[in-house]
């Protein structure tokens, strides 16, 4: 967005604010995984690129699986944080995504009222029908 002849123009910050804030016309989940999952990734992304660096990538890895102790690795004050991530972080982001999911499908047929629902169900049923009886 242009500013008015003599106005400061936008700084970064505002700019990344803005862009973060176009993206609201999306659902929630959609939103939630763009600005907060994405950001939590790229933490991960990152502290697992350095320890591949730092420790080697198939140490970093071990360590980041807890298949190897972080204080046997070649710089323990870093495996220390990769252990961590691992046993905390990754799977505490996937539990929050997946309970997320669940929960936005467990609301979304919450919002129909029991009323509706019954409706629905004789509507696709057919309707009830006659009694069973004996016929000769």
């Amino acid at each position: 967005m242009a500013s008015p002849p003599g106005a400061p123009g936008d700084t970064f910050w505002e700019e990344l604010r803005d862009v973060i804030r176009s993206v609201a016309f999306l659902n929630r989940t959609r939103h939630w995984l763009i600005t907060r999952a994405s950001v939590w990734l790229a933490g991960f992304c990152a502290l697992y690129l350095v320890g591949g660096l730092l420790l080697g990538w198939n140490a970093a890895y071990e360590v980041l699986l807890g298949l190897t102790a972080p204080g046997g690795c070649r710089h323990p004050w870093y495996g220390y944080p990769l252990s961590l991530t691992g046993w905390l972080l990754v799977p505490g982001l996937t539990g929050a995504a997946a309970g997320y999911l669940v929960t936005r499908q467990i609301e979304r047929r919450r919002s129909i009222t029991l009323v509706t629902l019954l409706e629905r169900m004789r509507a696709q049923s057919g309707g009830p029908g006659p009694p069973a009886g004996d016929d000769p």
